[in-house]
């Protein structure tokens, strides 16, 4: 009969590295005033206005002063 068993071997885990990784770090904050963040609520803006052809003067400036709002840091 064939001894098919591993006898006493240990598994060998991988090295610690101390080291963190991207997606072990805190988040930075990314205000507002970034020019990413700005355009991309404009971008949001505009397609909301093609989507809603028929939106009031009334909401479009609405919906303008949230973004100002928003991008003033308010």
């Amino acid at each position: 009969m064939t001894d098919l068993s591993m006898g006493d071997e240990v598994p060998r885990l991988p090295r610690f590295n101390p080291e963190p990784h991207a997606y072990d770090r805190k988040a930075r904050n990314i205000p507002l005033t970034e020019p990413t963040t700005s355009r991309s609520l404009c971008m949001l803006a505009r397609t909301w206005a093609v989507l809603n052809p028929n939106a009031t003067i009334e909401e479009r400036q609405y919906l303008a002063a949230l973004i100002a709002t928003e991008i003033a840091g308010r």
